[in-house]
């Protein structure tokens, strides 16, 4: 509704989950897009819940924030087009995510600027859909001898110049970096990143403890896809894994699809970092809600079988994960209070990233809202107080 010729809506909600507070029938106001107020039902007027929207028998969430996310619904994030931005910022709507990281691959010279400088271009160009924060520039700083599916001949040393260049590219929308941060020069990049505002997350990488801590010292405050191209546990040489697993200046990133990661091994992260350290992502490409067969990711082809992506020598390659789906699956699976697990997917991304007014629902924050039923199945998502996906 609009009062004054400004956004003007209460929104009735028979759970709401903030997420670190649950409040049963309440109303949210929304103006002008940002949380204004939540009270309780019995003190709003029969006229304001008469007027207010009202998603009966749900759970009111707050948005999910996917910061490592390469495409969705056949489109690939690497060509830069509007239509491939578009498309992924509407899929992610219906699964409830409401912002998110554009995430790249290790690539030619020639198809990263084009990926970077397309994003620059359209990025503010969306209708409706999940809103895209800026870039997660996965690669080219990786180390090769856990390269995971980044191409080898793509993969280059950490340099402070080539880093400026690539964000000069997108100009400056890169909000994250993957580094290796073992290799040669990486602790000045990590610095230098640092000092720009820009989130470092170490990843694809071999390194020692002593290496990974160092990386800390400098600036890095997560980890990529923890457990996954990374230098395995060792007793006697715990490896960037023991350090991330035991370092509580560090948020770890996971990817709960049952494929990349036992449960055991998610149990044993969310045990030792809890929810406010541990960071659902989906490694989503652009598979995503499409069936069984090949799709792109970069300049090669993936192929989904049996709910995995492999590349054609059998790496696993990113998912077909959704974060609603990981939601669910730490709630079923290990029986985590869907409070957590929601805290795990807005409340702790939001944190790593800097983004204060997302997460959370509390007066001042974004409205970025998604209502679940009690089988958490997405019925309805907004953003910015605005509905941008209703289900069937």
């Amino acid at each position: 509704m609009q009062k004054g010729g400004r956004q003007d809506t209460w929104i009735r909600c028979d759970t709401l989950l903030t997420p670190f507070q649950r409040y049963e029938g309440c109303l949210i106001r929304v103006v002008e897009g940002k949380v204004a107020a939540i009270v309780p039902a019995s003190s709003a007027t029969s006229k304001r819940q008469d007027d207010a929207l009202h998603e009966p028998g749900t759970i009111v969430a707050p948005g999910l924030i996917d910061v490592h996310v390469h495409g969705a619904h056949g489109r690939d994030l690497m060509d830069g087009t509007l239509d491939s931005l578009q498309a992924v910022s509407s899929t992610l709507a219906r699964h409830g995510t409401t912002s998110f990281l554009a995430t790249t691959m290790s690539a030619p010279d020639a198809d990263l600027t084009t990926a970077l400088a397309g994003f620059a271009r359209q990025r503010g160009h969306i209708e409706g859909g999940a809103v895209p924060l800026g870039i997660h520039l996965e690669g080219p700083f990786l180390n090769p001898v856990r390269k995971g599916t980044h191409n080898s001949r793509y993969l280059t040393l950490p340099s402070i110049r080539v880093f400026e260049r690539l964000v000069k590219i997108s100009d400056r929308t890169i909000r994250k970096v993957t580094v290796a941060p073992e290799l040669d020069h990486a602790l000045d990049l990590i610095r230098a990143a640092a000092g720009m505002g820009i989130r470092i997350s170490m990843g694809h990488s071999d390194a020692t403890a002593k290496e990974a801590e160092a990386a800390v010292d400098a600036g890095a405050t997560q980890a990529t896809h923890v457990f996954n191209a990374m230098r395995p546990f060792h007793q006697r040489e715990p490896g960037i894994l023991g350090l991330v697993l035991t370092d509580d200046r560090i948020s770890a990133e996971i990817i709960a699809d049952g494929v990349h990661v036992h449960a055991a091994a998610l149990r044993l992260l969310l045990r030792v970092k809890g929810v406010k350290r541990t960071m659902l992502i989906t490694d989503g490409l652009s598979a995503v809600d499409m069936p069984e067969g090949s799709y792109p990711l970069g300049d090669k082809l993936v192929m989904v079988k049996d709910g995995a992506c492999r590349d054609p020598d059998g790496t696993l390659a990113g998912s077909t994960l959704t974060l609603d789906r990981a939601v669910k699956n730490l709630v079923t699976w290990l029986g985590v209070p869907l409070q957590d697990a929601l805290i795990a997917a807005s409340a702790s991304p939001a944190r790593s990233m800097g983004q204060s007014n997302k997460g959370v629902i509390e007066p001042g924050a974004d409205a970025d809202l998604v209502f679940f039923d009690h089988e958490l199945n997405v019925r309805k998502t907004m953003v910015a107080g605005r509905v941008v996906y209703t289900a069937k």
